[in-house]
């Protein structure tokens, strides 16, 4: 058995086994490789049995906000081993080679969804999100315009683009957003239904909704508020402006509503829940922002002067999955 880097001319041959082992659309896996801005083949991590691709480990080279600071983080994804090689230890040795390479390249932290026994055993724990729950009604709020957004058009994917960045800054665990590859090809790959609502012609917020797959509903993806906006209620506004036109869209008169619980304050949540499916290793400790004292202090909580208020500050935006 091989373990190494992936190779250009194997490309193919991964696809298809990703394909074949998540029972997953080819495409998927196809997207968020050309998608992906930040690609880069050393982080797929292989196991090759003569030339047959057995297990895999994809890193996901990223930065994330963590108290303001962008640090440079690795998100763990397309773990995958055929049925026939499995429980050989290959996955386990594949991850401790992904540990490797992200020392190699600077990365302070690593992250990925899941709860199984091999991510504990290798040193990630779970740090939970937290959602909110509200019913919530079709309206119209004339303060705003709301419309689709042009996911097509440049200049709009720019506003976007500022706006997040600008509202990502406050919570910890988003994204660094600042290639413009990301924002033409992930984006409206993996958000397709957004909103955005103008005043004073301009984009003071959009939204991305989803259906939500536990029970008939909207899930927001992602949400961001200009400062003006945000200044004002927290974004409140905006926020039940927008909700109201997605309901609309599907022709009911009210829906379940599940959104990031940090970004809802003062949104009124009929309840809060907190999911523990995403997991956080530390890689060099020494790159993180100081005052570190544990994953759950350092996700959930801001510095004193950056601090909201809220019940926490860990935000993963949907549309950023690995």
């Amino acid at each position: 058995m091989e373990f190494r880097a992936l190779r250009g001319t194997e490309l193919e041959a991964w696809f298809d086994h990703a394909a074949t082992v998540f029972s997953t659309p080819r495409a998927h896996f196809v997207n968020h490789w050309y998608n992906d801005p930040w690609k880069d083949l050393e982080g797929i991590r292989v196991a090759v049995d003569g030339g047959r691709i057995a297990s895999t480990v994809r890193v996901f080279m990223r930065r994330i906000y963590l108290g303001g600071v962008r640090v440079a983080a690795g998100g763990i994804g397309e773990v995958s081993t055929l049925p026939e090689y499995r429980r050989r230890g290959l996955a386990t040795r594949l991850l401790r080679d992904a540990v490797g390479f992200m020392r190699e390249r600077g990365i302070a932290v690593s992250s990925l969804f899941g709860d199984q026994g091999i991510y504990r055993a290798e040193g990630w724990e779970r740090v939970p999100l937290y959602y909110a729950y509200r019913q919530m009604g079709a309206k119209v709020d004339r303060a705003f315009r709301i419309r689709p957004a042009n996911l097509a058009q440049g200049s709009e994917l720019e506003e976007l683009s500022a706006l997040y960045d600008a509202y990502a800054r406050r919570f910890n665990g988003t994204l660094v957003r600042d290639h413009t590859g990301y924002w033409r090809d992930w984006f409206p790959t993996e958000s397709p239904r957004v909103w955005v609502a103008e005043a004073q012609g301009a984009i003071k917020a959009y939204l991305s909704l989803s259906a939500n797959g536990r029970k008939e509903g909207l899930e927001v993806k992602e949400f961001a508020a200009s400062d003006e906006v945000f200044a004002q209620d927290g974004g409140k506004r905006a926020f039940e402006a927008l909700i109201g036109k997605g309901i609309a869209a599907t022709g009911r008169d009210t829906l379940e509503v599940v959104f990031p619980a940090p970004v809802a304050r003062g949104f009124e949540a009929g309840r809060v829940e907190g999911v523990g499916n995403l997991m956080y290793r530390v890689i060099d400790k020494s790159l993180l922002p100081p005052g570190f004292d544990g994953l759950g202090n350092l996700l959930h909580r801001q510095p004193r002067e950056r601090d909201q208020g809220i019940i926490s500050h860990h935000v993963f935006c949907t549309t950023d999955g690995f």
